[in-house]
């Protein structure tokens, strides 16, 4: 790879890292826009172009089926026997220098 395409792929980095923290920045945002209208107490609000519907949902139940399949102590080979791995990907994690 030469030092252009190296340079280039740097502002690809750059650029990447910008979006990253205006997302972030845009999260804040819908996470305190919902809270102002979940703090309304109103069930529906009206906008001009759109309706926002507020619903409390009951929290989501999760069963921890590895720790109930410890109890029963189950053999290393029916463990591996059972177990998949998913293939292989790629992620990128960016970072301020």
């Amino acid at each position: 790879m030469n030092e252009s395409n190296l340079a280039m792929l740097g502002g690809i980095v750059d650029k990447l890292a910008l979006i990253k923290a205006q997302i972030a920045d845009l999260k804040l945002t819908e996470t305190q826009l919902k809270q102002d209208l979940i703090d309304s107490g109103f069930a529906s609000i009206d906008g001009t172009l759109n309706r926002a519907a507020i619903s409390e949902c009951d929290g989501k139940t999760s069963v921890d089926w590895k720790k109930i399949a410890e109890k029963f102590s189950p053999s290393r080979q029916l463990v591996t026997a059972n177990t998949t791995v998913g293939d292989p990907f790629f992620t990128v994690r960016v970072s301020a220098r």
